[in-house]
């Protein structure tokens, strides 16, 4: 399978976006799903005493979405992401527990570290993976639509998620009965590639203790914008 960004996403100099990815493959998904539950409560309770409903956006790893957003598209709307969505949830008390161990894993490492992660079910992917902007307006499902300019990922088959992650297409969700997943993490500064690399060996050392996996780490950016796995 190959990973590829689209030069179209690098196209201005300022916006040194990378994307981490973690295969994972052999794991059980379903081992350890009592103490990863555990994990993410103590991640929640930790947000809701540093966080409420007026300081998500401006927090110092969410802010640079904004900015990004002015090239990406939609000028001077927040670019909303995945880590945004699982911070308002929280502040508002809602549920963020999976029956499955590695989507709870995903969920408290994201809080943990406040940035955006994605995973996906590996054997429900359809060839090869594509992160892109949109160029023109694209029907997503019944009333949902890619704006152009908007950043999203797919497959050979569809779209799999828009807005990094803010939504995510069902199809290659993740379940307790997943043996194989890809996990990425989209950084743009203050977040290095040192730091993003540190996150990655984290998250892939927890997944292969929860879960009992086999974990691969690599970083797409402009410099290397295409991996094969």
């Amino acid at each position: 399978m190959n990973i590829r960004i689209a030069k179209t996403v690098f196209r201005q100099e300022y916006i040194p976006l990378q994307i981490g990815f973690i295969v994972i493959r052999d794991m059980n998904n379903h081992k350890s799903t009592p103490e990863s539950l555990h994990l993410l409560h103590e991640a929640e309770h930790l947000i809701q005493l540093t966080f409420n409903k007026d300081n998500v956006k401006s927090h110092a790893l969410i802010a640079p979405w904004t900015v990004a957003q002015m090239e990406f598209g939609e000028k001077a709307q927040h670019y909303h992401t995945s880590v945004e969505q699982l911070l308002r949830h929280v502040v508002a008390k809602k549920k963020l527990a999976s029956k499955d161990t590695l989507t709870n894993i995903v969920r408290y490492l994201s809080l943990r570290h406040i940035i955006p992660l994605g995973v996906d079910d590996l054997d429900k992917i359809k060839g090869n993976i594509v992160f892109d902007l949109a160029k023109r307006r694209q029907r997503v499902r019944l009333f949902r639509s890619l704006k152009p300019n908007e950043l999203y990922y797919h497959d050979r088959k569809s779209i799999l998620g828009t807005k990094l992650d803010y939504w995510k297409n069902s199809r290659t969700r993740v379940t307790p009965q997943s043996h194989s997943a890809l996990l990425h993490c989209e950084a743009l500064p203050p977040l290095t590639s040192a730091k993003l690399r540190s996150v990655l060996q984290e998250s892939a050392q927890l997944i292969e203790q929860f879960t009992g996996a086999r974990t691969k780490i690599f970083i797409l950016s402009k410099r290397k914008p295409s991996a094969r796995f």
